[in-house]
């Protein structure tokens, strides 16, 4: 029997949430009958390709830039021609990218899943016409997707246009996570804490790419308030991204730059979360972040802002805070993270919560599976109309 082939698109492909995601879900399949691609418009080093190139996943680079539009829909409609997927799932945070589905309604892809993984879009001078494209592209173009996926209400809500919404619905999907490789470890604590000369200290942790969504620029301004109280902290980011050196220069000036690691990208994220005494995240605007649902299945005290989706809250031990609380107020609440009692619990909650991607990658699977009964690729051809 001829596999189910599958394309996984992302605009581009780094170590950022919705390769993690993708990574955790696939590695946790069983694609003895998928054939399964990943796309991207730009292709950069990755923690998470090697694993999945392990398993038989193939991955394919269109041009190369995002911002090569033209190009890039012309690769992509060529790939469709080449591949004759029966599934494609687009894994988005822009309405702009819904046009790869019409490219692949119009290739005669049975299955197209639009799946949304995020609330807004970073603040830029182009910010105003990037929304006017986004808003016009999921009104026209939604309806080229047979499926529409999300992993909060409010991603939902920021990429589909409310008359399909009504219409039609969403599929909710959980970020799902490994919790069995979250539980805490509280030797692994020890060790770590000491690779990290970090002992005796207290752990502030963030983990997640070094941008304007994350909002990494405040959490120096709440550290530099710890410091003041607790001289003995230690803040650790781990995660790499355009702002690092906008960060590094802010420490420096903060006069706090050596009491912060930066620690990079890691595979062994669950390890640097048992370290920490307490996870901050204070984004701008977030879908469902994979790193606050890891944080919660290692047990660590968190504070997230309050423009993080509600969703994302499954333990007792999250606060959520407004960004427009001074930073002396986060500090005062980042200061009681360690009061908040025994880890060993967190991930048997996010379990509970239906977060563990044992579950979601059965259902993703079994759904990709379906794609024969809508149809092979083998009838592919061209569609008239949107």
């Amino acid at each position: 029997m001829k596999p189910v082939r599958v394309c996984c698109f992302c605009e581009r492909w780094e170590s950022g949430g919705i390769e993690s995601f993708l990574c955790n879900v696939l590695l946790h399949m069983d694609l003895t009958g998928l054939e399964v691609d990943i796309v991207a418009a730009q292709m950069q080093d990755s923690v998470f390709t090697r694993p999945l190139k392990d398993r038989g996943v193939r991955f394919y680079e269109l041009s190369g830039r995002q911002n090569r539009v033209p190009e890039n829909h012309r690769l992509f409609r060529k790939l469709l021609e080449e591949r004759r997927y029966d599934v494609v799932h687009l894994h988005i945070f822009h309405g702009l990218s819904l046009w790869y589905g019409r490219l692949a309604r119009r290739a005669g892809v049975p299955v197209r899943i639009a799946h949304s993984h995020n609330t807004a879009l970073r603040k830029s001078r182009t910010r105003p016409l990037k929304l006017l494209v986004h808003h016009i592209s999921r009104k026209l173009f939604t309806r080229c997707a047979t499926d529409l996926w999300a992993c909060s209400g409010s991603a939902a809500e920021f990429m589909f246009p409310d008359n399909a919404l009504k219409s039609r619905g969403f599929q909710f999907i959980p970020n799902g996570i490994d919790t069995d490789r979250f539980r805490f470890d509280a030797d692994v604590r020890e060790k770590v804490r000491g690779e990290l000369g970090v002992r005796d200290k207290y752990v502030i942790g963030n983990i997640g790419r070094l941008c304007y969504q994350k909002n990494q620029s405040f959490l120096l301004d709440i550290f530099a308030e710890v410091l003041r109280r607790k001289p003995e902290s230690v803040l650790l980011l781990t995660g790499e991204g355009p702002d690092r050196p906008a960060l590094e220069e802010k420490a420096k000036r903060l006069g706090i730059a050596g009491s912060v690691i930066f620690y990079g990208t890691s595979d062994r994220v669950e390890q640097l979360l048992w370290a920490m005494d307490v996870f901050v995240m204070p984004s701008r605007f977030e879908g469902l972040p994979v790193t606050g649902v890891e944080a919660q299945a290692s047990g660590v005290p968190c504070l997230f802002s309050d423009a993080i989706t509600e969703d994302c809250r499954i333990a007792e031990t999250v606060k959520l805070l407004s960004l427009s609380a001074p930073a002396a107020e986060w500090a005062d609440f980042a200061l009681q993270g360690n009061s908040c009692g025994n880890r060993a619990g967190g991930a048997s909650v996010v379990r509970q919560a239906g977060f563990d991607v044992e579950d979601v990658a059965g259902e993703t699977e079994r759904f990709y599976l379906r794609a024969e009964s809508y149809g092979r690729a083998k009838d592919f051809g061209y569609c008239a109309g949107l």
